[in-house]
């Protein structure tokens, strides 16, 4: 079920631009430079073609999102750039819904045929739906990576992710179904398991990224937090999810470059507050605001140490719009930076 699109390579020589020579290290300070204003007419746009077109402009505008949310990362002085386009992502959502729709069409049909009439084979039809699912959201997750690392480049330079469905999906499916059973005490140990995976089959141009974080090491305040789940409200769990990024990013490398991350549980908990507020408040239209903002408060804490720019040269990168058009369709988010958790 693989299923990629090479992408021309820039040339394999071109090392990163604003490098020095090689062995010569510096720091990059990432920041967050997107408008709320601009994100909401980008979305009242969208909404309004989509309707005139009957949806047709979908895949169009979700490229015009992705270029404003993506571009508006910056490494340094540059930001970062998303390279796709609306034609390959229009027919990537619609081979997405022959692969996912029309299998789960059947099954619903089955489910309320079978509830309608008392058919004794009700529980299959149940048992069926979740396991499309169970080989759906990896696949999408999958492929949704493959395609957005591969049309996204900074300074010219591109990412690339080489996981494989058929690798990922049986070990992630099994850890999802541990989850489950264990009420969610399993949650740190896939977390972590799940972004080694990712980041150890992630690169930019010819560098590899890695991580070097444990489970172990999360569990203790995760624990923590899951017993205070009633009593505050679940609050716990918005906190640790801050404490749990940080964590994540400071056991993150590039070659031998290593991330830092000053973010806190309490600084993404205010921040989630506030931002609950904003929602109330305005009934939902501070939305994309509270986007730029969240956005702003994880990459204003970000870096990378001790990276050798010039050691870093291009090279191709491969991925389908299928598995973009899966994330939509299922409304998953692969991303490798705050929504990877």
């Amino acid at each position: 079920m693989d299923d990629t699109t090479a992408v021309p390579p820039e040339p394999p020589t071109t090392a990163a631009p604003g490098a020095t020579s090689p062995g010569t290290r510096s720091d990059i300070f990432f920041g967050y430079e997107g408008d709320g204003g601009q994100y909401l007419l980008i979305g009242l746009v969208n909404a309004l073609l989509g309707v005139l077109t009957l949806g047709f402009y979908y895949a169009w505008g979700r490229v015009r999102e992705l270029r404003f949310l993506i571009g508006s990362v910056r490494a340094d002085r540059d930001t970062f750039s998303f390279h796709g386009n609306g034609r390959e992502l229009f027919w990537g959502v619609m081979r997405a819904w022959l692969l996912f729709g029309v299998p789960f069409a059947a099954v619903l049909i089955g489910m309320n045929w079978s509830s309608t009439h008392g058919d004794a084979n009700q529980g299959v039809w149940v048992i069926l739906f979740y396991a499309l699912l169970l080989v759906f959201v990896p696949f999408a997750l999958i492929g949704s990576l493959r395609y957005r690392a591969s049309r996204t480049s900074w300074r010219g330079i591109r990412f690339g992710f080489d996981g494989r469905f058929s690798a990922f999906a049986p070990e992630y499916m099994v850890r999802l179904l541990l989850v489950a059973m264990t009420l969610g005490l399993a949650y740190p140990f896939v977390a972590s398991w799940r972004r080694d995976y990712v980041l150890s089959h992630s690169s930019f141009g010819s560098e590899s990224f890695g991580y070097d974080g444990q489970g172990g090491d999360l569990f203790p305040r995760y624990l923590l937090c899951w017993f205070l789940i009633v009593p505050t409200f679940g609050l716990s769990l918005v906190w640790f999810h801050g404490f749990q990024q940080a964590y994540f990013w400071n056991h993150t490398t590039l070659g031998s470059a290593r991330f830092k991350s000053t973010l806190t549980g309490m600084d993404w908990l205010g921040m989630s507050m506030l931002n609950s507020l904003l929602a109330t408040i305005t009934l939902g239209i501070a939305a994309p605001w509270i986007y730029v903002r969240i956005h702003r408060l994880f990459f204003d804490r970000l870096s990378l140490a001790g990276a050798d720019l010039a050691a870093i040269h291009a090279r191709a990168s491969q991925g389908s719009a299928l598995g973009e058009g899966m994330a939509d369709v299922m409304n998953v988010d692969g991303g490798v930076d705050i929504g990877l958790s």
